[in-house]
Formats: structure tokens, sequence, C-alpha cells
């Protein structure tokens, strides 16, 4: 009989939709291969019977899976029947780091020869479930409207939440979400990396800044002082210092910090860099060579302290 058919299939079916799970799984002490055919299509209990079967790197795949899975199908449907109708395993974030969390023991405890990279995989992605977090408190903080804050959202959604807010706190938070995503994504959104620079060049008064850097005569150290506090240093650092921190390689492989890093290779990329980004902002003609020197010295590219009309960009 096929993967539906016979009569350990059937008994598997009304065990599962009374919702006996115990007496189920217990099946597959004897049935282990049929129980795991027929749970293929109910992961919310595959996971246990891998690991009772001792498949620990197979069980960590399936909490991985389910935890970053979409409310509306981490639970497969039950099937008609009087006991149908269940909640779901996953219904608050917490829910889903509890099974990343479970998925990273297994992967440790199966050891299989990639498990170090799926661990990293994981961390990631309990990283950006963190982040999601910190980005509903400040939305619910700050705007009238509310959000399902226990609803996953895909990485784009939360980016594009953060630049929707013009929150400072925000704008530095969709960095964050970059960095733990992967460099697929980071490559092919490019485009909204980019605008997450023009966000946060646009988190500072650069012409304010740049008429008291004229008006006050402000001495090396004050210059300093002043952009570390800038989101453009502070994004620059992020991305770009000594402890930056991204899951695969990082940003400079996606987007150089300078145009000279640039490795273009077709004439649409000569400019794709963040200092090319930023000399389309308004206020670079007065403002540049500041708006410059704050991503360079919050990388750490750049250790020497500007002197007169900051002549070390020049």
């Amino acid at each position: 009989m096929g993967p539906n058919g016979g009569f350990s299939y059937f008994v598997f079916k009304k065990l599962y939709e009374k919702r006996q799970f115990s007496k189920l799984l217990r099946l597959g002490e004897e049935f282990q291969e049929e129980l795991s055919a027929f749970l293929k299509h109910h992961q919310d209990l595959l996971w246990l019977h891998e690991i009772f079967l001792h498949q620990f790197s197979l069980a960590s795949g399936t909490l991985h899976a389910l935890a970053l899975s979409q409310d509306d199908c981490s639970i497969p449907e039950a099937g008609e029947g009087e006991y149908a109708e269940h909640s779901s395993l996953i219904t608050t974030l917490a829910d889903r780091k509890r099974l990343l969390n479970l998925a990273k023991i297994s992967a440790i405890t199966g050891k299989n020869s990639d498990f170090e990279t799926k661990v990293k995989r994981i961390e990631a992605d309990l990283k950006i479930l963190k982040i999601q977090e910190e980005i509903m408190q400040v939305l619910h903080a700050n705007e009238e409207k509310q959000y399902n804050e226990q609803q996953l959202l895909h990485p784009e959604e939360l980016i594009e939440l953060c630049l929707k807010a013009d929150n400072p706190e925000l704008a530095l938070c969709a960095f964050d979400v970059f960095a733990w995503t992967s460099s697929s994504f980071r490559r092919s959104h490019r485009s909204l990396l980019k605008e997450c620079w023009k966000n946060a060049a646009d988190q500072d008064d650069w012409g304010l800044l740049h008429q008291a850097y004229r008006d006050e005569g402000w001495s090396d150290e004050e210059t300093l002082r002043q952009l570390r506090d800038t989101l453009l240093f502070q994004a620059s650092s992020r991305c770009y210092g000594p402890l930056a921190e991204t899951f695969e390689e990082g940003f400079e492989e996606v987007l150089p910090l300078r145009k000279e890093d640039s490795e273009a290779t077709t004439l649409k990329e000569v400019d794709f860099s963040v200092e090319a980004i930023l000399m389309q902002h308004k206020d670079f003609p007065d403002a540049g060579k500041l708006m410059l020197l704050a991503i360079m010295l919050g990388s750490g590219q750049d250790d020497t302290k500007p002197e007169g009309d900051l002549s070390p960009l020049e």
C-alpha cells in the first residue's frame, strides 16, 4: 500500500485527528518507517519522532523549518472530523525562539559534518527574532498604529518598517536585520540596502552640522564627538567596523564603503558604494567631507584626526 493507504495510516490519521499524540508517537516504536512517512505532513510531531530515532540532524532541520514557518502553515490540516480543529503549535515569537533553541541543541547533538554552519544559521535567525521584538517595541511606543507583534515578518518586511518609521533607532536596526540574513539576501536586496544608507544620512541635519563646524571652529576632538553621534558613523561602525558581525561574508563584499574599493563589473555598478550613495544627498555639496569622515571613522579605516578643512579627505 502507498503512504496514504494501509491500516497503519488509518490508525495514525485517527489518532492525530483526536489529538492523541502520545499514543501516536508510541506506535513509532514498532512502526518507525510508517510513522516517519505519515509525519512528513505533520512536522509539529515529526521532530519528536526523529529524536526518538536518534536522527538529531534531521530533527534540527525540522525544528528550524517549523520555527520559521508562517502561522497559517505551521500546523498542517488535520482533516475532517470532530477533533480536526486544534490550536497552533506556534502562537508567539517566544514559541519560535523555543523551537530554534531546540533546533540548535539537536544540531549540536547530531554533529553532522556541517553542523557548525547550521548552528550559526540558527543563531542568526534567533538574532533576527530578537531584532523584530525590538522593532515592535519602538513602533508601539511611538505610533498609534498597532502591529501584530507576534506575527513572524520576513527580513525585507522588517527593513521596510524601519525605513517607514523615520526613527533613528530603527534606522540602525535595519542594518542589524541585513547583517543576520545572508550574503545572497544582501546581494539580491542591494537597492533596499541603498535606501537604508539614504535613510541613515537623513537622520541628521548635515547642513546644520557643517554650519556649526564652520561658525564655531570645532576642534579635532569636538569634530569627532559630533560625528560619533551621527547615524552615518554608527551605521558604518555596525557594518564595516572592526567589531562588525554578519552571517557569511561582510557588507564590503556587497556594498564597498568607498568608490575606490568597488570592484564594479558593469557601468551601472561603477558608483555603487556608500560614498556614491552619499554623494546624491542634498547636503553633500557643502557637508560631504564631514559625511565621508563620519563613515571612515565609524569603520575604523581612518584613524587620522581632522585638521583645518578636513584635509585628510581632500
